[in-house]
Protein backbone atom coordinates (compact mmCIF):
# COMPACT_ATOMS: atom_id res chain seq x y z
CA UNK A 1 0.00 0.00 0.00
CA UNK A 2 2.75 2.01 0.96
CA UNK A 3 4.61 1.79 -2.84
CA UNK A 4 1.13 2.50 -4.03
CA UNK A 5 0.45 5.78 -2.56
CA UNK A 6 4.13 6.78 -3.46
CA UNK A 7 3.20 5.81 -7.09
CA UNK A 8 0.23 8.17 -7.00
CA UNK A 9 1.87 10.86 -6.35
CA UNK A 10 4.68 10.80 -8.75
CA UNK A 11 2.06 11.46 -11.81
CA UNK A 12 2.86 15.26 -11.40
CA UNK A 13 2.51 15.66 -15.42
CA UNK A 14 -0.74 14.65 -15.54
CA UNK A 15 -3.39 17.53 -15.08
CA UNK A 16 -6.65 17.99 -15.13
CA UNK A 17 -8.07 21.90 -16.14
CA UNK A 18 -11.68 22.77 -14.86
CA UNK A 19 -12.72 25.94 -17.12
CA UNK A 20 -15.97 27.82 -15.69
CA UNK A 21 -17.62 29.99 -18.16
CA UNK A 22 -19.78 33.07 -16.92
CA UNK A 23 -22.87 31.40 -18.69
CA UNK A 24 -22.42 28.55 -17.00
CA UNK A 25 -21.19 26.66 -19.76
CA UNK A 26 -17.77 25.09 -19.02
CA UNK A 27 -14.70 22.79 -20.29
CA UNK A 28 -12.53 19.84 -19.31
CA UNK A 29 -8.77 19.77 -20.59
CA UNK A 30 -6.76 16.73 -19.68
CA UNK A 31 -2.78 16.31 -20.17
CA UNK A 32 -0.75 13.72 -20.20
CA UNK A 33 2.00 12.12 -21.90
CA UNK A 34 1.95 10.85 -25.41
CA UNK A 35 3.82 9.27 -27.84
CA UNK A 36 4.38 10.46 -31.53
CA UNK A 37 2.43 7.79 -33.38
CA UNK A 38 -0.56 8.84 -31.46
CA UNK A 39 0.17 12.84 -31.89
CA UNK A 40 0.11 12.19 -35.60
CA UNK A 41 -3.04 11.32 -35.66
CA UNK A 42 -5.14 13.46 -38.11
CA UNK A 43 -7.88 15.47 -36.02
CA UNK A 44 -10.42 13.81 -38.42
CA UNK A 45 -9.62 10.44 -36.85
CA UNK A 46 -10.55 9.18 -33.01
CA UNK A 47 -7.16 9.31 -31.04
CA UNK A 48 -9.01 6.90 -28.40
CA UNK A 49 -11.98 4.84 -27.54
CA UNK A 50 -12.77 8.00 -25.57
CA UNK A 51 -11.19 11.13 -27.55
CA UNK A 52 -13.11 11.56 -30.20
CA UNK A 53 -13.90 14.31 -33.07
CA UNK A 54 -15.93 16.33 -30.91
CA UNK A 55 -12.21 17.15 -28.56
CA UNK A 56 -9.88 19.57 -29.20
CA UNK A 57 -6.44 18.21 -29.41
CA UNK A 58 -2.85 20.02 -29.43
CA UNK A 59 0.65 18.92 -28.10
CA UNK A 60 3.73 20.48 -26.54
CA UNK A 61 7.37 19.37 -25.94
CA UNK A 62 6.99 19.78 -22.25
CA UNK A 63 3.96 20.93 -20.32
CA UNK A 64 4.14 24.52 -20.27
CA UNK A 65 6.05 24.79 -23.61
CA UNK A 66 4.11 26.25 -26.69
CA UNK A 67 1.37 23.83 -28.09
CA UNK A 68 0.62 23.18 -31.52
CA UNK A 69 -2.14 21.75 -33.61
CA UNK A 70 -2.34 17.88 -34.33
CA UNK A 71 -0.73 16.04 -36.36
CA UNK A 72 2.59 16.22 -35.35
CA UNK A 73 4.33 16.61 -38.82
CA UNK A 74 7.49 15.00 -39.54
CA UNK A 75 9.27 18.43 -40.27
CA UNK A 76 7.99 19.15 -37.24
CA UNK A 77 9.44 16.38 -35.76
CA UNK A 78 12.86 16.41 -37.44
CA UNK A 79 13.06 20.26 -35.43
CA UNK A 80 12.66 18.91 -32.02
CA UNK A 81 14.65 16.52 -31.98
CA UNK A 82 17.76 18.52 -32.85
CA UNK A 83 17.13 20.05 -29.09
CA UNK A 84 16.88 17.21 -27.40
CA UNK A 85 18.47 13.41 -26.98
CA UNK A 86 15.94 10.58 -28.33
CA UNK A 87 16.03 8.67 -25.50
CA UNK A 88 14.19 11.72 -23.70
CA UNK A 89 12.31 13.15 -26.35
CA UNK A 90 9.55 10.72 -26.18
CA UNK A 91 9.12 11.35 -22.39
CA UNK A 92 8.35 14.66 -23.23
CA UNK A 93 5.85 14.70 -25.87
CA UNK A 94 2.10 15.53 -24.06
CA UNK A 95 -1.12 16.11 -25.42
CA UNK A 96 -3.88 18.18 -24.52
CA UNK A 97 -7.13 17.33 -25.17
CA UNK A 98 -10.33 19.69 -24.09
CA UNK A 99 -14.01 19.21 -24.66
CA UNK A 100 -16.95 21.72 -24.24
CA UNK A 101 -19.79 20.84 -21.62
CA UNK A 102 -23.33 22.71 -21.40
CA UNK A 103 -23.08 22.26 -17.94
CA UNK A 104 -20.96 21.17 -14.78
CA UNK A 105 -23.48 18.14 -14.11
CA UNK A 106 -22.36 16.84 -17.95
CA UNK A 107 -18.65 17.56 -17.36
CA UNK A 108 -18.44 15.55 -13.58
CA UNK A 109 -20.50 12.75 -14.89
CA UNK A 110 -17.94 12.16 -17.38
CA UNK A 111 -14.73 11.92 -15.38
CA UNK A 112 -11.44 10.63 -17.03
CA UNK A 113 -7.80 9.48 -15.91
CA UNK A 114 -4.90 9.04 -18.23
CA UNK A 115 -3.23 5.59 -18.66
CA UNK A 116 -0.49 4.32 -21.12
CA UNK A 117 -0.78 7.10 -22.93
CA UNK A 118 -4.78 7.46 -23.47
CA UNK A 119 -7.92 8.29 -21.72
CA UNK A 120 -9.54 5.63 -19.52
CA UNK A 121 -12.84 5.68 -17.24
CA UNK A 122 -12.29 6.55 -13.90
CA UNK A 123 -13.58 3.49 -11.89
CA UNK A 124 -14.91 3.04 -8.92
CA UNK A 125 -15.10 7.04 -8.27
CA UNK A 126 -17.82 9.50 -8.91
CA UNK A 127 -17.76 13.45 -8.98
CA UNK A 128 -20.81 15.46 -8.71
CA UNK A 129 -20.40 19.03 -9.64
CA UNK A 130 -22.50 22.63 -8.44
CA UNK A 131 -22.36 25.98 -9.83
CA UNK A 132 -24.25 28.91 -8.25
CA UNK A 133 -24.25 32.83 -9.30
CA UNK A 134 -24.94 35.19 -6.59
CA UNK A 135 -26.18 38.50 -8.76
CA UNK A 136 -25.29 41.08 -6.34
CA UNK A 137 -25.94 44.00 -9.09
CA UNK A 138 -22.84 45.75 -8.41
CA UNK A 139 -21.14 42.21 -9.40
CA UNK A 140 -21.44 38.57 -9.29
CA UNK A 141 -20.57 35.97 -7.23
CA UNK A 142 -19.91 32.45 -8.72
CA UNK A 143 -19.34 29.65 -6.43
CA UNK A 144 -17.86 25.94 -8.35
CA UNK A 145 -17.93 22.91 -6.20
CA UNK A 146 -16.77 19.45 -7.50
CA UNK A 147 -16.86 16.39 -4.83
CA UNK A 148 -15.46 13.57 -5.44
CA UNK A 149 -16.23 9.91 -3.88
CA UNK A 150 -15.34 6.36 -3.93
CA UNK A 151 -18.06 4.65 -4.77
CA UNK A 152 -16.37 0.65 -5.27
CA UNK A 153 -16.16 -2.09 -3.85
CA UNK A 154 -15.44 -1.69 0.13
CA UNK A 155 -11.34 -1.85 0.12
CA UNK A 156 -10.57 -1.79 4.10
CA UNK A 157 -11.83 -4.43 6.04
CA UNK A 158 -10.40 -2.58 9.06
CA UNK A 159 -12.11 0.71 9.05
CA UNK A 160 -9.81 3.63 10.07
CA UNK A 161 -12.01 4.80 12.63
CA UNK A 162 -10.38 2.04 14.78
CA UNK A 163 -7.06 3.67 14.99
CA UNK A 164 -8.20 7.74 14.14
CA UNK A 165 -10.60 10.03 15.39
CA UNK A 166 -12.84 11.46 11.78
CA UNK A 167 -11.27 14.95 11.74
CA UNK A 168 -7.85 13.20 12.74
CA UNK A 169 -7.76 11.24 9.48
CA UNK A 170 -9.44 13.93 7.49
CA UNK A 171 -6.24 16.25 8.38
CA UNK A 172 -4.00 13.14 7.73
CA UNK A 173 -4.93 12.21 4.10
CA UNK A 174 -6.39 15.90 3.04
CA UNK A 175 -4.89 18.36 5.20
CA UNK A 176 -8.50 20.05 6.38
CA UNK A 177 -9.07 20.61 8.85
CA UNK A 178 -6.39 22.30 9.84
CA UNK A 179 -5.28 20.81 13.63
CA UNK A 180 -1.68 22.71 13.66
CA UNK A 181 -2.88 25.78 14.57
CA UNK A 182 -1.02 27.18 17.56
CA UNK A 183 1.39 24.11 17.67
CA UNK A 184 4.90 24.27 18.17
CA UNK A 185 7.42 22.70 15.72
CA UNK A 186 8.11 19.90 18.45
CA UNK A 187 4.60 19.73 19.33
CA UNK A 188 4.02 19.55 15.70
CA UNK A 189 6.54 16.44 15.14
CA UNK A 190 4.81 15.28 17.94
CA UNK A 191 1.58 14.74 16.23
CA UNK A 192 2.36 13.69 12.91
CA UNK A 193 4.69 11.14 14.45
CA UNK A 194 1.91 10.11 16.56
CA UNK A 195 -0.70 10.21 12.93
CA UNK A 196 1.64 8.25 11.49
CA UNK A 197 2.27 5.53 13.66
CA UNK A 198 -1.39 4.86 13.95
CA UNK A 199 -1.68 4.74 10.02
CA UNK A 200 0.79 1.91 10.03
CA UNK A 201 -0.74 -0.09 12.65
CA UNK A 202 -4.07 0.41 10.29
CA UNK A 203 -2.47 -0.44 7.30
CA UNK A 204 -0.83 -3.53 8.88
CA UNK A 205 -4.27 -4.65 10.30
CA UNK A 206 -5.33 -4.53 7.08
CA UNK A 207 -3.05 -6.39 4.71
CA UNK A 208 -2.97 -9.02 7.83
CA UNK A 209 -6.78 -9.34 7.40
CA UNK A 210 -6.01 -9.73 3.54
CA UNK A 211 -3.63 -12.71 4.24
CA UNK A 212 -6.20 -14.65 6.60
CA UNK A 213 -8.94 -13.70 4.24
CA UNK A 214 -6.50 -15.37 1.55
CA UNK A 215 -6.30 -18.46 3.92
CA UNK A 216 -9.57 -18.54 4.27
CA UNK A 217 -10.87 -18.72 0.84
CA UNK A 218 -8.23 -21.70 -0.04
CA UNK A 219 -8.38 -23.47 3.23
CA UNK A 220 -9.01 -27.16 1.72
CA UNK A 221 -6.19 -26.87 -0.30
CA UNK A 222 -3.57 -26.07 2.99
CA UNK A 223 -1.57 -29.16 4.30
CA UNK A 224 -2.53 -29.92 8.22
CA UNK A 225 -3.79 -26.81 9.03
CA UNK A 226 -3.33 -26.36 12.87
CA UNK A 227 -7.07 -25.50 14.05
CA UNK A 228 -10.58 -25.61 11.68
CA UNK A 229 -11.68 -23.25 9.24
CA UNK A 230 -14.12 -21.84 11.66
CA UNK A 231 -11.86 -21.34 14.38
CA UNK A 232 -9.31 -19.83 12.62
CA UNK A 233 -12.49 -17.32 11.23
CA UNK A 234 -13.55 -16.28 14.56
CA UNK A 235 -9.57 -15.34 15.59
CA UNK A 236 -9.08 -13.23 12.94
CA UNK A 237 -10.59 -10.29 14.06
CA UNK A 238 -8.68 -10.68 16.98
CA UNK A 239 -5.58 -11.62 15.25
CA UNK A 240 -5.17 -8.89 12.75
CA UNK A 241 -5.23 -6.26 16.41
CA UNK A 242 -2.21 -8.12 17.72
CA UNK A 243 0.25 -5.64 19.20
CA UNK A 244 2.88 -8.01 16.79
CA UNK A 245 0.64 -7.02 13.72
CA UNK A 246 -0.04 -3.71 14.86
CA UNK A 247 3.77 -2.72 15.56
CA UNK A 248 5.50 -4.65 13.09
CA UNK A 249 8.50 -2.81 12.27
CA UNK A 250 8.99 -2.77 8.68
CA UNK A 251 5.63 -2.92 7.85
CA UNK A 252 3.20 -5.52 6.09
CA UNK A 253 3.14 -6.02 2.24
CA UNK A 254 1.58 -8.48 0.79
CA UNK A 255 1.99 -11.98 2.52
CA UNK A 256 4.97 -10.73 4.56
CA UNK A 257 2.61 -11.85 7.77
CA UNK A 258 3.29 -15.41 7.43
CA UNK A 259 5.85 -15.47 10.07
CA UNK A 260 3.29 -14.04 12.58
CA UNK A 261 1.14 -17.09 11.45
CA UNK A 262 3.98 -19.63 12.05
CA UNK A 263 4.47 -17.88 15.40
CA UNK A 264 1.26 -18.04 16.48
CA UNK A 265 -0.18 -21.49 15.53
CA UNK A 266 3.73 -22.99 16.36
CA UNK A 267 3.09 -23.95 12.14
CA UNK A 268 4.20 -23.58 8.55
CA UNK A 269 1.20 -24.79 7.22
CA UNK A 270 0.09 -21.22 6.15
CA UNK A 271 3.44 -19.98 5.27
CA UNK A 272 3.77 -23.31 2.99
CA UNK A 273 0.79 -22.28 1.11
CA UNK A 274 0.97 -18.20 1.04
CA UNK A 275 4.30 -18.69 -0.70
CA UNK A 276 3.09 -20.65 -3.40
CA UNK A 277 -0.10 -18.02 -3.80
CA UNK A 278 0.73 -15.24 -6.23
CA UNK A 279 -2.51 -13.51 -6.27
CA UNK A 280 -2.61 -9.81 -4.52
CA UNK A 281 -5.69 -7.67 -3.70
CA UNK A 282 -6.79 -5.27 -6.82
CA UNK A 283 -8.90 -2.83 -4.44
CA UNK A 284 -5.54 -0.82 -2.82
CA UNK A 285 -4.48 0.01 -6.54
CA UNK A 286 -8.00 0.94 -8.30
CA UNK A 287 -8.15 3.45 -5.15
CA UNK A 288 -4.31 4.52 -5.13
CA UNK A 289 -4.11 4.76 -8.73
CA UNK A 290 -6.00 7.86 -9.61
CA UNK A 291 -3.66 10.56 -8.97
CA UNK A 292 -3.65 14.00 -11.19
CA UNK A 293 -3.37 17.68 -10.74
CA UNK A 294 -6.67 19.48 -10.68
CA UNK A 295 -6.49 22.77 -12.50
CA UNK A 296 -9.54 25.18 -11.92
CA UNK A 297 -10.13 28.70 -13.77
CA UNK A 298 -12.60 30.64 -12.80
CA UNK A 299 -14.76 33.96 -14.13
CA UNK A 300 -13.54 37.07 -12.65
CA UNK A 301 -11.30 37.57 -9.62
CA UNK A 302 -10.84 34.84 -7.44
CA UNK A 303 -12.26 35.66 -4.31
CA UNK A 304 -11.47 31.80 -2.43
CA UNK A 305 -9.53 29.46 -3.31
CA UNK A 306 -10.53 26.57 -1.15
CA UNK A 307 -7.59 24.40 -0.66
CA UNK A 308 -6.14 25.60 -3.81
CA UNK A 309 -3.31 27.64 -4.60
CA UNK A 310 -3.76 30.58 -6.66
CA UNK A 311 -1.17 31.81 -9.30
CA UNK A 312 -2.74 34.77 -10.56
CA UNK A 313 -4.62 32.69 -13.57
CA UNK A 314 -5.17 29.19 -11.96
CA UNK A 315 -6.26 27.43 -9.05
CA UNK A 316 -4.11 24.25 -8.33
CA UNK A 317 -5.39 21.47 -6.28
CA UNK A 318 -3.73 17.80 -5.76
CA UNK A 319 -6.58 15.03 -6.15
CA UNK A 320 -5.93 11.58 -5.27
CA UNK A 321 -7.43 8.50 -5.11
CA UNK A 322 -5.73 8.82 -0.61
CA UNK A 323 -7.68 11.78 -0.28
CA UNK A 324 -10.84 9.85 -0.69
CA UNK A 325 -10.06 7.45 1.87
CA UNK A 326 -11.17 9.29 5.18
CA UNK A 327 -14.80 10.59 2.97
CA UNK A 328 -15.80 12.78 0.36
CA UNK A 329 -13.20 15.35 -1.14
CA UNK A 330 -14.33 18.56 -2.66
CA UNK A 331 -13.07 21.27 -4.54
CA UNK A 332 -14.34 24.72 -4.38
CA UNK A 333 -14.14 28.20 -5.14
CA UNK A 334 -15.41 31.34 -5.74
CA UNK A 335 -14.97 34.30 -7.68
CA UNK A 336 -16.25 37.91 -8.40
CA UNK A 337 -17.37 39.46 -12.07
CA UNK A 338 -17.97 42.77 -11.94
CA UNK A 339 -21.26 43.92 -13.56
CA UNK A 340 -19.68 46.88 -15.89
CA UNK A 341 -23.11 47.39 -17.14
CA UNK A 342 -24.60 48.14 -13.27
CA UNK A 343 -22.32 50.97 -13.43
CA UNK A 344 -23.44 52.04 -16.27
CA UNK A 345 -26.72 52.18 -15.62
CA UNK A 346 -26.19 53.55 -11.66
CA UNK A 347 -24.58 56.21 -13.40
CA UNK A 348 -27.04 57.00 -15.67
CA UNK A 349 -29.48 57.17 -12.89
CA UNK A 350 -27.93 59.58 -10.79
CA UNK A 351 -27.36 61.47 -14.04
CA UNK A 352 -31.08 61.78 -14.91
CA UNK A 353 -31.62 62.57 -11.26
CA UNK A 354 -29.55 65.31 -11.04
CA UNK A 355 -30.74 67.00 -14.51
CA UNK A 356 -34.24 66.46 -13.25
CA UNK A 357 -33.71 68.71 -9.78
CA UNK A 358 -31.97 71.10 -11.64
CA UNK A 359 -34.78 71.38 -14.21
CA UNK A 360 -37.45 71.49 -11.74
CA UNK A 361 -35.38 74.45 -10.01
CA UNK A 362 -35.29 76.25 -13.56
CA UNK A 363 -38.95 75.81 -13.60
Amino acid sequence: MLILLAASCNNKDDRMLTVINEDGSCAREYTFHSTRQLLAIPLEEDYDSIVDKSWERSWSVGEHEQRHLVPLKDAEWDSIQATAPNDTLDNMLMVHVKKEYESVNDMSAQLYAPENSHLVKVEGIKAKSTLEKSFKWFYTDYTFSETFVYDGAPVFPVPLTRFLSADTAAYWFTGQPDLTRNLSGAELKEMLDDIDAKVCQWINANYFYETCNTIIAHYDSIQNPPVSKERFISMRDSLVMLPCVLNANDGFVWKNGVNVLDSLFLSESYSSFLKLYEEEPEGYAQLFSFSTTYDLKMPGTIVDAGMGEYDGEVIHYRLSGERLIPDTFTITATSRVTNIWAFIVTLLIIVLAIGSFLYQRKR
